[in-house]
């Protein structure tokens, strides 16, 4: 198995478990944890879509991605 196929399997069980934890209440959709999950996950799959050439998968991941990470560096203040 390809070395993107193993990310790509991580991202995605990164991203659905932080998304399951998120609407059984159990962390918040703001929380540090959700949004590295987030981020990091979206990245691997993002990683795997470029390299396929799922373009618009690729698009979509990536700025996924980009928000969570844009989301943990300029956290709300409230």
């Amino acid at each position: 198995m390809e070395a993107t196929m193993i990310g790509a399997y991580l991202g995605m069980i990164m991203v659905l478990a932080a998304f399951a934890a998120e609407t059984r209440n159990v962390i918040s959709s703001r929380s540090l944890i959700y949004l590295l999950l987030m981020a990091i996950g979206e990245a691997l799959l993002t990683l795997r879509a470029y390299v396929t050439g799922e373009w618009p998968f690729a698009i979509l991941g990536g700025i996924w991605a980009l928000f969570a990470a844009y989301s943990i560096a300029n956290p709300p203040t409230n």
